[in-house]
């Protein structure tokens, strides 16, 4: 027999909370069928969480006369005996039911999240409810134990079949590692539901096949096509079926065919709705095909990057009439490394459940694979700090002394970007390949950069150095555990470390003392700009760093005088420190306030740290960028202020930039309306008056809403006024870092837009996507200004004679026109902007923000009431 087993709790705390119900299942352990059932409310002595309300529907009158824990005590204990226990992160449960005084001792545990963490690793996510949407288990009341502990049984069937099923072609990779697990739970898994293979593998087979599982999946890499291109791109694109050339789009397809043949720099604002992606790929595949040059597209995000090549790419595969090759390009560390997988496998004794389950995963999807790309797997808890051990930023892994290094990914997507036509990049890694002066781009010559608003704020992000004590400490720990494990003796080493951590704790703890001196312990943003008379107040600072760097260039020196084969091991160390030593030479020996920003910031998880990043990322650009290419195209939706490129062609050095601006193909005149409330006081101190006026807005609207602020304290407060009300109206209120990550919630969001209201901060002004009739409603809290107070914005502020009106207002404005363009996608779209700050009409300056809006649209005045009706009749 298994148990299968659910608990609600007043909380995540065992010790603290209180169960509230319990549900357990006794189910067949062959047939899976249920042979008994035990539930119960848990009277609790605290009253239960509003936000624990919201999720279980479980209120405190429900429990007001249910027993208290100690009088079902014997019922439970008696009914789950010694059999083994089953949950979904099954371990929560049982802290709780130990720290309620049941002894579950003597019961194995099997965890379904353990089994659907490998045997499901391409779902996008493992909680109970989605996995039970994906596999087509009932489950009608989520987060009730009883639903929930049946869901869960059904679920528990399902994964066996789908591990026996799986046994047939990873049963060898599942044995091994399920064997080296040193949990009674999990080999009872494997003794009931796993055949033991013809051959079980040694460590060395398991190598040895795993080498060459990865090496059967390697395909012929294609070399870079040439073909005379004579067609006529507008009449392709004309021909493809249900396709609309729109004339912006055709105008822009021109220019970027231009500015390729003629070896020009262009700058062009393409409004949303054009088209602009097909509109500057296709000029470039025509390009390079009758060239033979390579065209690097290079874009904001990585998800972007993916739907260039997995979407827009993949299409023009299919349509375009002349073969052409192309692929995408990452950080090394985005890549799993093959070498430092198996290190790390190697490093592990017996197994806990969690690292087996994590294992397993990366295993057998790695030898399935094309790309490797970390970012194709969803991890959990513990597996993101194992993240930074089998990625392949590790130096040895592109080395010729890596046995592996022809089954590596990272090389493998080097290969192909060599000679393939189109390279899709992103331009974090553009800008870190070139401030390193490394190759990985192979020499850039003809580019295209999306999304080019945020280029200020990528290649500030891109060339940031940070460096904080729990780095330095991290780093030894990793040496250490290479020199416990290859015997390596060497007292200088450890002398020399023991220093370091002692100079650093030391250099740290004045920061610290810093930090803490000008904010309240309280404060949401510690961070300080440093400037030079704070160096030069503390020379001795200087002299402390020194002596720091001179102790990690003597590790160093003594490290690499250790045997080559163990010294190669400790390569990605040794590039860690040679970081570390940088970032402290930087700051305190080659230190240039002209070129560079040097802060210090504290948080509670990463303690103090120390950044620097560049000042002028225009001259960046132009020194080691725009300079050295044949051809640029620098495109976005928002580029212009009062129709003109002053502000972005100063910020990013692109005076020998052409300008063009392409017509926007939407009638706004006809498809929106931007409300501005003139009755809610000043944005300073009205979020009461304006939680108020929501209550009316949600009721009336019920859903297809999108709400951008500027702070995440204003979103919590609205959450937590609204949730449960409109709940009770069958309204979904979704909030960022609240609700689940942003996908889950856009995705959410787009399956009930009838119903659902989505409040987001800084990453939805951007980059969200969500045509048709699911969004009608906008509404913007705030004008979204820089955090006055960020040492980053601070710095470049000195750079203006009056920073408010050159500086902020601007930058301000192209996040406004991004936020503005999350409502009307299509030339069907139709939809309100509610404009929530007064200041735009109560200032002098606010005039300035008018430009923000999209052009002709109908704006109108009044009271909050008169919106209300206003949106009552409409509907």
């Amino acid at each position: 027999m298994f148990i299968v087993l659910d608990l609600e709790t007043t909380g995540l705390l065992a010790k603290e909370d209180e169960i509230i119900e319990i549900a357990c299942v006794k189910i067949d352990r062959k047939t899976f069928l249920e042979v008994d059932r035990f539930s119960s409310f848990v009277k609790s002595k605290k009253e239960i969480p509003e936000f624990i309300s919201q999720i279980t529907n479980i209120f405190s009158e429900d429990i007001s006369n249910a027993p208290e824990f100690k009088d079902i005590i014997d019922d439970v204990q008696n009914f789950i005996e010694g059999y083994p226990i089953i949950g979904h992160n099954i371990q929560f449960d049982i802290g709780f039911l130990e720290s309620h005084g049941v002894n579950v001792s003597k019961n194995p545990s099997i965890d379904t999240f353990f089994l659907a963490n490998f045997l499901c690793s391409d779902e996008k996510s493992l909680n109970l409810g989605y996995l039970c949407e994906v596999l087509g288990i009932e489950l009608q009341n989520a987060h009730r134990a009883l639903d929930d502990t049946l869901a869960t049984a059904e679920l528990f069937r399902k994964l066996i079949a789908k591990l026996q099923s799986s046994s047939y072609e990873y049963g060898e990779y599942l044995y091994y590692f399920l064997d080296q697990c040193g949990e009674s739970g999990i080999k009872i898994l494997k003794d009931l539901y796993l055949q033991k293979p013809e051959f079980v593998l040694s460590s060395e087979e398991f190598v040895e096949k795993y080498i060459k599982d990865l090496s059967n999946n390697i395909h012929d890499i294609q070399d870079i096509s040439m073909s005379k291109v004579n067609e006529n791109l507008s009449d392709f694109l004309e021909k493809i079926p249900n396709f609309e050339l729109r004339d912006s789009q055709k105008s822009m397809l021109d220019t970027v065919d231009k500015t390729l043949s003629n070896g020009k720099k262009s700058l062009i604002e393409a409004p949303t709705g054009i088209g602009k992606t097909f509109a500057y790929l296709l000029p470039a595949l025509q390009y390079s095909l009758n060239f033979g040059e390579q065209v690097h597209v290079s874009t904001s995000t990585k998800a972007l990057q993916d739907q260039i090549f997995y979407k827009d790419l993949a299409f023009l595969k299919t349509h375009f009439p002349h073969e052409f090759s192309y692929t995408k390009l990452k950080g090394k560390r985005n890549y799993l490394g093959v070498s430092s997988l198996l290190e790390f496998i190697d490093q592990q004794g017996i197994l806990s459940s969690s690292h087996c389950s994590f294992l397993l995963k990366i295993v057998l999807w790695s030898i399935k694979s094309e790309f490797g790309e970390l970012d194709e797997l969803d991890f959990y808890g513990e597996e993101f700090s194992h993240i930074s051990e089998i990625h392949a930023g590790n130096g040895f892994i592109l080395s010729d002394s890596n046995p592996f290094k022809l089954q590596e990914f990272a090389h493998r997507a080097r290969l192909r970007a060599k000679s393939a036509n189109i390279i899709i990049t992103n331009n974090h890694i553009l800008f870190q390949d070139i401030a390193s002066e490394g190759s990985l781009l192979g020499g850039v010559q003809n580019l295209i950069i999306d999304e080019a608003h945020v280029l200020e704020d990528v290649v500030t992000s891109s060339l940031k150095k940070t460096v904080n004590f729990q780095l330095i400490q991290k780093s030894f720990q990793k040496i250490e555990k290479k020199i416990q494990k290859y015997k390596i003796s060497d007292l200088e080493i450890d002398e020399v470390k023991q220093k370091i951590l002692y100079e650093s704790a030391e250099l740290f703890s004045f920061f610290e003392g810093e930090i803490f001196s000008k904010f309240s312990s309280g404060a949401q943003y510690k961070m300080l700009l440093l400037k030079q008379d704070f160096f030069d107040a503390h020379k001795d600072l200087s002299e402390l760093a020194k002596k720091i760097i001179y102790s990690i260039q003597g590790l160093i020196k003594e490290i690499k005088s250790l045997d080559e084969s163990i010294s190669q091991k400790l390569s990605q160390e040794m590039q860690e420190l040679l970081n570390i030593k940088d970032i402290f030479q930087t700051f305190f020996e080659n230190r240039d306030m002209s070129e560079f920003i040097y802060y210090m910031s504290y948080d509670d998880t990463r303690g103090l740290q120390l950044h620097t990043t560049v000042l002028k990322p225009g001259n960046f650009l132009e020194e080691k960028l725009w300079s050295s290419l044949k051809s640029v195209i620098l495109t976005s939706a928002t580029l212009q202020l009062s129709e003109d490129f002053s502000y972005i062609q100063g910020v990013l050095s692109l005076d020998d930039f052409d300008t063009f601006v392409l017509p926007s193909d939407f009638d706004y005149h006809k498809q929106a309306l931007v409300y501005i409330p003139q009755d809610l006081g000043s944005i300073k101190n009205n979020l009461p008056e304006i939680i108020d006026f929501l209550a009316d807005f949600f009721r009336v609207v019920k859903g297809r809403t999108l709400m951008l602020c500027t702070a995440f304290f204003v979103i919590r407060e609205i959450y937590t006024k609204y949730k449960i009300i409109l709940e009770r109206e069958n309204i979904n209120l979704l909030a960022q870092s609240i609700s689940g990550s942003k996908y889950k919630q856009i995705d959410f969001f787009k399956k009930n837009p009838e119903n659902s209201i989505l409040l987001g901060t800084d990453t939805f002004w951007e980059g969200i996507d969500i045509p048709g009739d699911d969004l009608k409603y906008l509404l913007i809290h705030k004008i979204p200004f820089s955090v006055p107070s960020d040492p980053i914005f601070q710095a470049r502020s000195q750079l203006y004679k009056d920073s408010f009106s050159e500086y902020a207002i601007p930058k301000s404005i192209l996040k406004l026109k991004q936020g503005f363009g999350r409502l009307i996608r299509t030339k069907s779209d139709t939809g309100i902007i509610v404009f929530l700050d007064d200041r735009i009409y109560s200032t002098k300056w606010g005039e300035k923000y008018y430009q923000a809006f999209p052009k002709d649209i109908k704006i109108r005045y009044g009271s909050s009431q008169k919106l209300i009706d206003l949106l009552d009749k409409s509907k």
